[in-house]
């Protein structure tokens, strides 16, 4: 049986070896500058590319560049420097989404594998097979397909298919959408999209400025465009039927904890599968997880068909998160675990320790270390040391309730 790769998303250089480390088989990442779609996220300078692709391929990670904008000629000139930098680099593959690109690719770099992006809205056989004809060898599905079309697809088609199962979703045809151009003069086809679709809405009437009115009772605002998020964990039966190449998770904006949450809890789900198809059941603790980190509401997209309004959160308050990063483990030293903190931490404060294993531990922050002195209160970035009933491997993550303060144990 087939085993797809988990792809995960990497904006910085932490966001890549949390990926790494906790069972990411792929990260897909970008430059700094406007050659792809998250122009917003940190991203990788030359240097930092080169370090990111040794971190990963040391990891027996692949990696694969972004460089899915449609640049017009006058933004053309700096692509051939960042592609032959890449090749130079052994990355893995890039991806494209403009023809044009493509080109350039196959003539400067011909040996370098090419992925077709979902930006590029490939979502007919025909299509397919085109891309394939112009030497792209792997096409990143466009997010509106059915399981039932994608089956079609898979089974009229040679090339490698990759599948989006998490993350947030465009209201526009994977990014067909030009509001944030016309609101704000920022080009969403360009990589600095302002999600103008996630804004508080009202009507105004032009002879009564200031005066909102509701267009749904509530408070007299309304989120008109604002999707829920992907999430295939519930049918993954099907998505590992499907026998694609790749399982894609967006999110080169969000933050490190959040991708080692979502990575671990598809990867668990993959290696269920694959274990035993037969016997497959969903587990309520992976839902658990990523219900845990930010998200607007989950929902299944188009895989099981076109979506209605459940799709829409319309009274949509903000992120739902329960959880955030506590503090990150650095290390080990005559068997006290060695943290930096990444939020205020007090003791007495439940923590719950993640592993890339897949273990999850509560534990109670005491009797901690900073400077050699005893200490109650850690601020954030201050180090500090503790004993704890798990032996954990640098690099992973403490999480805490995200009103954490609430919950303190008293002492004995």
């Amino acid at each position: 049986m087939k085993t797809p790769e988990i792809l995960a998303p990497a904006g910085n250089m932490e966001a890549l070896e949390s990926a790494c480390l906790y069972g990411a088989d792929a990260v897909y990442l970008g430059v700094k500058g406007d050659t792809n779609l998250r122009a917003g996220a940190r991203n990788f300078t030359p240097d930092e590319l080169e370090d990111a692709v040794k971190a990963a391929h040391d990891r027996k990670v692949r990696v694969y560049l972004t460089l899915n904008t449609y640049p017009h000629d006058t933004k053309m000139t700096q692509f051939p420097e960042i592609i032959l930098h890449a090749r130079s680099l052994g990355i893995d593959a890039v991806i494209v989404s403009d023809i044009g690109v493509l080109d350039l690719v196959k003539e400067i770099a011909p040996d370098m594998p090419v992925h077709l992006s979902t930006q590029a809205n490939a979502v007919n056989t025909r299509a397919i097979k085109a891309w394939a004809a112009l030497g792209v060898s792997r096409v990143i599905l466009a997010r509106e397909l059915s399981h039932e079309e994608i089956t079609h697809i898979r089974r009229n088609t040679g090339v490698e298919l990759e599948l989006f199962v998490h993350g947030s979703v465009c209201i526009s045809i994977s990014g067909r959408c030009l509001i944030s151009n016309y609101l704000c003069g920022r080009d969403a086809n360009q990589g600095a999209c302002t999600q103008p679709c996630r804004w508080d809405y009202a009507l105004m009437e032009r002879t009564r400025p200031g005066e909102h009115m509701p267009i749904e009772e509530d408070e007299g605002f309304t989120y008109l465009y604002n999707s829920k998020d992907l999430c295939l964990l519930p049918v993954m039966d099907k998505v590992m039927g499907l026998g694609v190449e790749g399982l894609k998770i967006e999110g080169r904006n969000k933050t490190s904890l959040y991708i080692a949450t979502v990575v671990s809890a598809y990867m668990q789900a993959r290696d269920a599968y694959i274990k035993d198809p037969q016997s497959y059941r969903q587990r309520a603790e992976w839902m658990d997880e990523i219900s845990k980190i930010s998200n607007r509401g989950y929902f299944g997209g188009f895989f099981m068909g076109n979506p209605g309004h459940e799709g829409i959160d319309y009274n949509f308050k903000g992120y739902t998160q329960s959880h955030h990063l506590a503090a990150k483990v650095l290390g080990l030293k005559e068997g006290w675990t060695v943290f930096e903190a990444r939020n205020p931490l007090i003791e007495g404060m439940v923590l719950e320790w993640l592993s890339s294993a897949g273990e999850r531990m509560e534990f109670t922050l005491r009797d901690a270390f900073a400077g050699g002195s005893s200490c109650t209160h850690i601020r954030p970035g201050e180090i500090f040391e503790m004993k704890t009933p798990f032996c954990p491997v640098p690099g992973e993550f403490v999480r805490k309730l995200f009103s954490a303060g609430d919950k303190v144990v008293n002492r004995d």
